[in-house]
């Protein structure tokens, strides 16, 4: 028994003197470029589900995705139901995100899927396009738990209209337009998990032509207008 417990002793101490590699926990690698390639079913029947591999994180293995639809919508779009997520190697699902219920575009790319580092963590992350017909977002997304080692729902991404990703600054830049004569430009970051509205510059135009941009800032958990000035020539 003695002989036994000192086998053990040593062999956990081979890790510490780097005779043995560790198993090393992942860490976000902003520098890392996620993928995905998905194979649409043999007569692209929407009975059938589309299969797709995806690598999200350098240390954590590839994950397939099982995208499942309900229905052959006769507009040309389809409902995606669900979607189920496995490890490699694994039978069994870790993952399945239930009720869906999204129209996607007949035409869109890898069923309206895609992977992005939303929060610039270092993990990729999972989005789905919907339909334009449903008058929201354009986008319905999940961000990936390390701390879960699962994909949660984020409502507050879903909100930002026309996201662009900006990962050299770390932030996101949201275009958009109330009427013809008004033009906002909105500026998130990221504090945690949570995307929060930093920057906003709003274009107006008067019924002479002149346009004045106002300039709002988070300021105490508050957006407050910090100054005026021209607009930009375009």
């Amino acid at each position: 028994m003695m002989m036994a417990k000192h086998y053990l002793g040593c062999l956990m101490a081979l890790p510490m003197l780097g005779l043995v590699p560790a198993l090393a926990e992942p860490v976000g690698d902003e520098t890392f470029e996620g993928s995905l390639t998905c194979a649409a079913p043999a007569g692209n029947t929407d009975a059938v589900p589309i299969s797709c591999q995806a690598q999200i994180n350098p240390g954590l293995p590839e994950i397939g995705l099982s995208l499942v639809f309900r229905g052959n919508a006769t507009n040309g779009e389809r409902v995606l139901d669900s979607i189920e997520l496995r490890r490699r190697g694994e039978a069994e699902p870790f993952q399945v995100l239930k009720d869906i219920a999204l129209h996607v575009p007949k035409d869109a790319e890898n069923g309206g899927v895609g992977m992005i580092d939303l929060n610039f963590d270092g993990f990729f992350d999972l989005r789905v396009q919907r339909s334009s017909s449903e008058g929201k977002g354009l986008y319905r997304n999940w961000v990936w738990s390390k701390e879960g080692g699962n994909f949660v729902a984020s409502p507050e991404l879903d909100a930002i209209a026309s996201p662009e990703f900006n990962a050299e600054d770390q932030e996101i830049v949201s275009r958009w337009q109330r009427g013809a004569n008004e033009r906002t430009t909105d500026i998130y970051s990221f504090d945690g998990s949570m995307p929060l509205l930093v920057h906003r510059e709003v274009d107006r135009l008067s019924d002479g032509g002149a346009c004045q941009r106002s300039f709002y800032d988070r300021i105490d958990e508050e957006q407050k207008k910090t100054g005026t000035g021209s607009c930009d020539k375009e």
